[in-house]
């Protein structure tokens, strides 16, 4: 008797170490999840910030080029100091205006005649292009003729309709 109440005891005490050692690895796979599900989740974070970052980069000197294209048409041309404000006036155009970056870069316009022709896109007349860029009237006149031959715009068309035909709309 006392063997047998051994055996059924040793019996219960083999089927919980073997219920311990099922839950111990079910314990490890689920922390191997969890680990895996952290790393995937981290990874996620770390993209979404990444993009945030980009957003706010961009939003960033997004407001610059509107704030310039604002002061532009307030005829406070003075704040177009350099080359980067002119890259922010760009894309602050091509964002309202709509894109015209395609069709300006294949033609290898000259620095100049990149601004003569955003300022004709958004409308600003020669005697306003002139006082923006510091020189003549009539030079603005023979950089939109320049800008026109290397466009291939032929006939009456009008340097300003041109790029506004071919812009590409803005869909953000």
């Amino acid at each position: 008797m006392l063997s047998e109440d051994l055996e059924e005891k040793n019996i219960r005490l083999e089927e919980r170490i073997s219920e311990f050692i099922e839950l111990l690895e079910n314990r490890d796979a689920l922390n191997q999840d969890l680990v895996n599900r952290n790393r995937e989740l981290k990874a996620k974070l770390n993209s979404h910030l990444t993009i945030k970052n980009e957003f706010e980069e961009d939003e960033s000197f997004l407001i610059i080029g509107l704030e310039l294209l604002l002061l532009l048409k307030k005829h406070r041309y003075n704040q177009l100091k350099n080359e980067t404000h002119w890259l922010l006036l760009y894309a602050a155009i091509n964002m309202l205006y709509g894109d015209i970056s395609g069709i300006v870069k294949l033609v290898g316009l000259t620095s100049q005649e990149m601004k003569v022709c955003y300022l004709t896109y958004i409308g600003l007349n020669n005697s306003e292009q002139a006082e923006i860029l510091n020189i003549e009237a009539n030079t603005i006149k023979k950089y939109k003729n320049r800008i026109r031959n290397k466009l291939k715009i032929e006939g009456d068309t009008q340097l300003s309709v041109y790029l506004s035909l071919l812009s590409e709309p803005n869909n953000k």
